[in-house]
Parts: C-alpha cells; structure tokens; sequence
C-alpha cells in the first residue's frame, strides 16, 4: 500500500511540481495526500471512463498527465469528473509540463521512442533538439514514427530533402515551429499545430510530424506505471484500460 504523498514526493524527485509552467496546474488536485491505497491506476487523461474504472478496481488513486482541473471552477455540478473523484474518495495527482521536460519526462521519452538522439533542451519552450542516426526521407520517418508508437494514423509534410536534425515538443507545441525554425532543424515533431505555423513551415524547409496531442505523450503512461512499480512494489500499478483520445480514423 502506498501514499498519495509518497508518490508526489517520489515524482517531484525527477519532475519537480515547482518546475511546471507558470499557467499550468499540477500535483494533488483533488483529494488528499494522505490517502493510501493498494491500488493506483495512471492515465493521460481522467475523464468519467477512467473514475469508473478506478472505482471498479477499487483503486483510490490516479496519476494523470493532464489536470484534472486546469482551469478555475466557477460551478462543480455533479457530472463533472472532479466532483465524481471527490464523490468517491479518489485522490488524483497530475504531472503535466513539469513531466513534460523532465529528463526521461515526456519530450525524452518521445525522441528516444522515434530515433531522435538529443542533443540540447529547451525548457521553458518545452522543447529539444536532436539528431536522427543518418538522414532519411520524410516519408521513411513518418513510417518509422508510426509504426514505434503504434499510431492510427499522422499528418506530416514533405519538405523536399532528407532530414537529420529534429526538433521534438510534445502535446500543444505547434508555436514551437518558430525554435526549430532558429535552430535550422530539418524537421519538427509535435502533437498539435496550426495552420499558419504548417505554411512557415513550408516557407522555411522544416517537415512537420504532426502526432495528434495524444499519440505525442502517451508513450509516458507505461513508463510512469513501470518507474512506480519498481519503486513501490507492495502497491499494483497500471495504465487505465480505458484511457484514450476517442480519435477515429478513416482511410
């Protein structure tokens, strides 16, 4: 059986809270530190599927990614995940940017899963930059990405040459196309971007890897249930079976 607190604390030791973005929200969020439980379930996001699931597996404590709140609550009605957390005694910790440039956090783990060997973090873009091992076609490195993170599907753009040099921002990271523009990258990957950053994309010769927020950060989820597994082994870790983006796709 394992604390609340015991896995903050554990996490803040290589993602500390205070390292989060300034408009971000993260740590215990709902509920209180000195909850334990013999079962705890991590997910990228809590909605009402994943509280269901805790509740059938009666596990009172969920590690997310996203926060469960992130914005401030002017009304708490009694659909709302938050309340349902609260209803049935669940306490939920959420590690959110500060995971995200985390060594071994979400923009590491990213890069090492589609071959990108980093070189230099940019923390406060939640970014970093790394090297491919030899130049590969546009089209070869979408097929690579795919296929290690198990995707249903990507978007990305040719820009007409082989690429090495890779800028990686994981989830909302599309504004970060401005960076890799600076650092002369051949290629960015993200989770989302806009249009207008696609098209200086394209002025500039940098491909896009556009992921979809979910398939950038989900590869964390399994990586944070092992870390927490081996750290506190009286305790049953796992990834929410029903954790998902709901994204379908069509061909």
């Amino acid at each position: 059986m394992t604390s609340a607190k015991e896995i903050y604390d554990y996490i803040n030791g290589f993602a500390p809270f205070e390292s989060a973005m300034s408009f971000d929200n993260v740590g215990i969020l709902v509920g209180s530190e000195k909850k334990w439980s013999e079962r705890v379930i991590a997910a990228l996001d809590v909605d009402k599927k994943v509280i269901n699931e805790a509740v059938e597996k009666n596990a009172g404590i969920i590690i997310t990614h996203h926060p469960i709140i992130f914005n401030p609550i002017k009304q708490l009605s009694e659909n709302s995940v938050p309340y349902l957390a609260a209803k049935y005694g669940i306490t939920v910790i959420s590690a959110h940017t500060n995971l995200d440039i985390a060594r071994g956090g979400v923009n590491d783990s990213l890069a090492k899963c589609i071959g990108v060997d980093t070189e230099e973090y940019f923390d406060s873009e939640c970014a970093l930059i790394g090297t491919l091992p030899e130049n590969i076609s546009c089209q070869q490195f979408a097929e690579n990405i795919k296929n290690r993170l198990s995707l249903k599907g990507l978007r990305y753009t040719d820009a007409g040459k082989k690429i090495k040099r890779v800028v990686v921002s994981c989830g909302a990271g599309g504004d970060n196309i401005f960076l890799a523009a600076k650092l002369k990258a051949d290629a960015f990957v993200t989770g989302e971007i806009k249009h207008h950053e696609i098209v200086f994309a394209n002025d500039n010769s940098i491909a896009i890897f556009d992921l979809g927020h979910f398939g950038s950060e989900d590869m964390i989820i399994p990586r944070l249930v092992k870390m927490l597994g081996e750290k506190f082994s009286g305790t049953k870790f796992e990834q929410a079976e029903s954790d998902s983006d709901g994204v379908l796709y069509i061909s």
